[in-house]
């Protein structure tokens, strides 16, 4: 018996051996491959910047899979909040992109609310709701956009400022949507992605509600009197015959019916030509009304900057070319397109040959490539014709700051 019980004895040591080596072993595996794995992901961090770099370049070209894999890495990682919400971000852009728009949806979602305290925060609520936009959810998007307004500081509002002009538009009220844009544009960084949307959208607002046939706290009514034709009328309320049909419905041919009322909105615009940037602006008392690309003079015959005025204005002018004569309009020779505003200089040593025209060259706009006038395409020429009167001011400057073309009061802020 006793024999028999030191022979098991052994067998039961060295089991208990075998197994403290097994569970020796599991623990130094498992402490192994937490190691590797520690390592892989601090690999994978310490790759995030360029890998983001790369995705954005990707997108930008359009190429939404390629950035997908390159994110692939990320995605799968559990990264630290920093390069999360990113990652997710540019997930959602490419998803999007790719078409997968309720996948994009999803991320963008996340990046958004689950990053709160991201320093790029806003521009994340931004994206998501963008995307909400164009999923057709616009009062979710409206909601996102008004927290960032509501919570971010003023330079990096402008975007959700833009957003909720967008809601107001859907929602037929465009004076708030007008009013949105110049919040935007005045808080927006200068020359910024941010600021170029808010203008855009603020210069067609304008446009609209100034040649639209709606009322608006800036227009008035004149009632026609005996005697009265549409050019009377223009210069006794110093407007443009352009404004007066296009915000009434009529043509220059209507014959007008004393009593009949007619919408005009008064302004008093300036013209700020920037040679640096090919930009146009349309300025009135509340700021930037409307801003254009043009083309101006080439290395050789560079646009002059000084004061000048809008002098003769004409439709489908004639080009007299030096050295050729005469070209009629509608000849495609004709570099002046449909329409001739020009500028006279109000300082001593300027040309008196410039001016303001259509092109039939678009490509060349947003390029030094003129004879030296400032050249636009020929729908928005049309427009600036019929926006502006003559004696209109005419500054050409080399760049334009922003306190220039924005009201004190905003520029102030």
């Amino acid at each position: 018996m006793f024999s028999e019980k030191k022979r098991r004895e052994p067998h039961l040591f060295r089991i208990m051996i075998v197994l403290t080596i097994m569970v020796a072993g599991g623990y130094a595996g498992l402490r192994a491959y937490a190691w590797y794995n520690g390592s892989q992901q601090a690999a994978t961090i310490a790759e995030a910047p360029e890998r983001l770099a790369e995705a954005r370049t990707l997108i930008k070209q359009g190429a939404y899979a390629e950035a997908i894999a390159a994110l692939s890495p990320l995605s799968e990682s559990t990264l630290d909040s920093r390069h999360t919400p990113e990652v997710l971000t540019l997930l959602a852009e490419a998803k999007a992109g790719s078409g997968d728009l309720a996948e994009a949806v999803t991320m963008a979602r996340r990046a958004s609310l689950e990053f709160s305290s991201h320093p790029n925060r806003a521009a994340h609520a931004v994206f998501y709701a963008r995307l909400l936009e164009r999923e057709g959810d616009f009062d979710e998007a409206e909601t996102v956009y008004q927290q960032v307004v509501d919570t971010a500081p003023a330079d990096l509002r402008a975007p959700a400022l833009t957003g909720l002009g967008r809601a107001k538009e859907r929602a037929g009220n465009l004076v708030a949507a007008r009013d949105l844009y110049a919040q935007a544009v005045a808080d927006a960084a200068w020359e910024s992605e941010p600021w170029d949307e808010a203008l855009e959208a603020l210069g067609a607002a304008n446009v609209a509600m100034f040649f639209g046939r709606e009322e608006t706290p800036e227009s008035q009514v004149y009632t026609v009197q005996p005697g009265d034709n549409l050019t009377a009328i223009g210069v006794k309320l110093n407007t443009t015959l352009g404004s007066l049909t296009r915000a009434n419905g009529i043509t220059e041919e209507t014959s007008l019916q004393v009593g009949q009322r007619l919408k005009y909105t008064p302004k008093d615009f300036r013209i700020v030509i920037d040679r640096s940037t090919n930009r146009l602006f349309v300025v009135d008392s509340q700021g930037i009304f409307k801003h254009y690309r043009v083309g101006l003079g080439a290395p050789g015959s560079e646009t002059t900057p000084g004061s000048y005025r809008i002098g003769d204005k004409i439709k489908d002018p004639t080009w007299h070319k030096p050295g050729e004569g005469p070209i009629p309009p509608g000849d495609p020779r004709n570099e002046l397109d449909t329409r001739w505003m020009q500028l006279v200089p109000e300082e001593e040593g300027l040309p008196k040959d410039l001016g303001i025209h259509g092109t039939l060259s678009p490509e060349t706009i947003g390029h030094f490539s003129s004879n030296g006038c400032a050249r636009m395409y020929t729908p928005e020429v049309e427009e600036l014709f019929d926006i502006v009167v003559r004696a209109t001011p005419v500054l050409i400057v080399d760049g334009v700051s922003r306190d220039s073309v924005l009201p004190q009061t905003i520029a102030a802020r």
